[in-house]
């Protein structure tokens, strides 16, 4: 019996051994392999994209307007391209302690968690007070060239752009992120949701007078979770056997676009290879313009996660990171966030570059195990400026 007890021993610690070996010295699965990170290899996904595009969705030619919008000509929709790409990537992020004011957060208590040991101020507390205890983080700003310059906006003049417009988020998290972002900024106090799952249509504005009460006129806010835009019909099908899948959740959301005018996808980081998100995206994409070809289509673009964010005294990067050394497949962003460009624009979308601006943001992430998201307010308050120039450029309600 001692003999079987010292050789049960052996047999464990041969084990612990082995097993330390395999998972210290063994490659991450995560780990992206170089030669899918090339320049050569993200040409060839995207002119893959384009042969599958012809063959697929050859029904839609937008090649000089952008359904829901006032971009009606070649012209004007070359020149509204080329300001967005402007804007989004010849800027670059600079420190300027030029007191301003700060978006408040007021929501989801999660995204103000950056703030939780900053010092309580008198709710009558001028800007500039509240410049002065703020994070270092929020003083960088986006600054553009000249040529393209990034415009101030009031609420007032939010307001009176997307009158009567519906705006639906569709994604995983990080467009969560988005649905707060435009609570914080549209409403003064905070308002009832269901968490990071769904949320109910939230009013944004209400026209002016005397249209106070036609609700037609009233711009309205819904978030509907779905990590990776499925079409799914149901929350649970059978060859789910009865369970929910909690790896990638797919709430069903599109038996009710069509009451929305403006539909905000993102894809996030739930990673699928390149053929079944390309497949997947153009189906969607078929639908959502079949069944809707007046709605605003826009495309957010994934932006990629940081390491190491829980330091509390980063800023940021001189330089985005080396694609070839992350994990988690966030090497792969880039070249996906390419593949959804052509097709969203083959079905007469906008692609909404984030990729660029936030790239070089390591700084005032969630942290924890999120590295993903950022505190409100934060380096991601930028959204909201990008997003009103965006509807402007498109001559919305014009």
């Amino acid at each position: 019996m001692p003999q079987i007890h010292s050789l049960a021993r052996i047999l464990f610690v041969l084990s612990v051994v082995f097993l330390s070996i395999y998972f210290l010295y063994s490659p991450p699965e995560t780990i992206n392999h170089p030669t899918s990170l090339s320049s050569n290899y993200i040409e060839a996904a995207i002119e893959e994209t384009r042969i599958e595009i012809k063959k697929s969705l050859k029904q839609f030619s937008f090649l000089s307007s952008i359904p829901g919008s006032n971009i009606k000509t070649k012209k004007d929709l070359l020149k509204f391209r080329e300001r967005m790409d402007c804007i989004s990537t010849k800027g670059k992020w600079v420190y300027d302690d030029t007191p301003r004011a700060i978006l408040k957060h007021k929501q989801e208590p999660l995204y103000g968690k950056c703030d939780k040991n900053s010092k309580s101020l008198n709710k009558n507390a001028s800007i500039e007070e509240i410049w002065d205890n703020s994070r270092n983080s929020v003083k960088y700003k986006w600054e553009t060239p000249h040529k393209c310059p990034l415009p101030n906006f009031t609420r007032e003049d939010f307001c009176s752009l997307i009158t009567g417009l519906k705006f639906l988020l569709v994604g995983d998290v990080s467009s969560y992120q988005l649905h707060e972002l435009m609570l914080n900024y549209f409403h003064d106090g905070p308002v009832q949701c269901y968490g990071e799952i769904a949320c109910k249509d939230h009013i944004l504005c209400r026209p002016p007078s005397p249209f106070e009460d036609d609700d037609k006129l009233f711009s309205v806010n819904r978030y509907a979770r779905n990590d990776i835009l499925s079409t799914r019909k149901t929350l649970v099908l059978p060859e789910d056997n009865g369970h929910i899948q909690i790896n990638n959740l797919e709430l069903p959301w599109n038996s009710y676009v069509y009451h929305f005018s403006v539909i905000i996808l993102n894809k996030g980081h739930h990673y699928q290879d390149d053929t079944t998100f390309r497949s997947s995206l153009i189906r969607l994409v078929s639908y959502l313009r079949t069944k809707n070809p007046n709605t605003l289509l826009i495309f957010r673009s994934t932006t990629v996660g940081h390491l190491n964010c829980n330091n509390p005294n980063l800023k940021p990067l001189s330089n985005p990171y080396n694609a070839f050394e992350l994990p988690y497949h966030w090497g792969e962003i880039h070249k996906q966030n390419m593949i959804a460009k052509e097709i969203i624009e083959a079905v007469g979308g906008v692609y909404w570059n984030l990729e660029n601006v936030m790239e070089t943001r390591i700084d005032d992430h969630i942290g924890g195990q999120d590295c993903i998201r950022w505190c409100i307010p934060g380096p991601s308050d930028i959204w909201l400026n990008l997003l009103f120039v965006l509807l402007k450029e498109l001559k919305i309600n014009q």
